[in-house]
């Protein structure tokens, strides 16, 4: 019984990669930065700020932004650049397992075995180029690259867990919404991601969505210098099903060392008890594991599934903090909690001058 079983579980954690694909693509949600549009009250920084309204800004980009520094207000820098670290722990609750054989339709049989939550652990280092608008609007791409790990317990018919380790890479764009009067701010920030592993028909896209409400206190000495914190929350929305393949040669790649004996009938008994529909896909898929475990070569004969996957929760808290060493420099870390979603992320942003003078 429990070789059929560990069988099944095969071909089913093997889905699981695109599990953790979705959640390295969310964790690249997390980008977004503390520089902003604001007009500081700071009587100590009034000569700074007096110097802004005199200032004749001679680029294209952000626009408006001569307007801007007229009234007061100290606009960041226009493009940026920013590396970061990010590793994230987070649960994935799946609905449904359609499995099918070749090019045939897929079969449900998720009331034939049950998972409880999956865990999926992701690292990833992102590269982020981007570049504000307007003074309160900020576009940017996102381009990342990250191992991952997922561990899937099965807890009907039998207790059983395994761990799957693999590479991912993701891309996206976005854009976020910022600006502040005296030490208080807000940021809102938008983007959607693609992300891809050789294993998925498709890429999965996802989008994130954050919210961030912060004070900046700013150093007495210098106007560009500061320490800002915030507090907010984040939600992540992904597609809801995912379809993929697995060749049958790769599941067992060391033949039928380390089966039982009577390991294929074993499996034609579990499959006995299925319905019709699902008793033909399982005993051609048995058929062809009985066939290459005998020393015939299968070719690209395969797998195919649909995951239909829900977020354990998409919402949850984050708390962050930005050291602003100058307009050039920042220094960002920032921690994700509560819900069932836990995350770190330490982020450098370089900032530099427009490059386009206006005509």
């Amino acid at each position: 019984m429990q070789h059929q079983l560990l069988f099944i579980l095969k071909i089913v954690f093997s889905f699981f990669n695109g599990v953790t694909l979705i959640l390295f693509v969310l964790l690249l949600a997390n980008s977004s930065y503390g520089q902003y549009t604001s007009k500081e009250l700071n009587p100590y920084h009034k000569a700074y700020h007096d110097s802004l309204q005199r200032r004749e800004y001679p680029y294209t980009f952000p626009i408006l932004a001569k307007q801007a520094y007229k009234k007061g207000f100290d606009i960041p820098f226009t493009y940026g650049l920013s590396t970061a670290y990010y590793t994230q722990v987070q649960d994935v609750n799946i609905k449904r397992t359609l499995i099918g054989f070749n090019d045939s339709d897929p079969v449900d049989l998720s009331g034939f075995i049950k998972f409880g939550t999956i865990e999926a652990r992701t690292e990833a280092v992102t590269f982020r180029p981007d570049m504000w608008v307007l003074p309160f609007l900020n576009v940017y791409g996102i381009f990342g690259v990250g191992s991952s790990s997922t561990a899937v317990p099965l807890v009907r018919p039998v207790d059983f867990s395994t761990t799957q380790h693999f590479n991912v890479t993701s891309m996206g764009f976005g854009f976020t919404v910022a600006g502040g009067f005296g030490p208080l701010f807000f940021v809102v920030d938008n983007n959607f991601n693609y992300g891809d592993i050789d294993a998925l028909v498709e890429p999965v896209p996802a989008h994130n969505l954050d919210i961030r409400l912060g004070h900046n206190f700013v150093n007495p000495q210098r106007a560009d210098r500061g320490l800002a914190v915030w507090f907010g929350a984040f939600r992540q929305n992904i597609k809801g099903d995912t379809s993929g393949s697995i060749k049958i040669k790769d599941l067992f790649p060391n033949g039928a060392e380390g089966l039982q004996e009577g390991f294929i009938n074993r499996l034609e008994e579990w499959a006995d008890g299925l319905p019709l529909t699902q008793q033909i896909i399982a005993n051609q898929i048995i058929n062809r594991i009985d066939d290459h475990l005998s020393g015939v070569d299968v070719g690209d004969a395969n797998i195919t599934y649909t995951l239909d996957k829900e977020l354990a929760k998409p919402w949850n808290l984050i708390f962050g903090a930005q050291y602003q060493h100058n307009k050039h420099w920042q220094l960002r870390t920032e921690l994700g909690t509560f819900g069932k979603r836990t995350s770190f992320l330490i982020m450098v942003n370089y900032r530099f001058e427009s490059l386009f003078k206006k005509k």
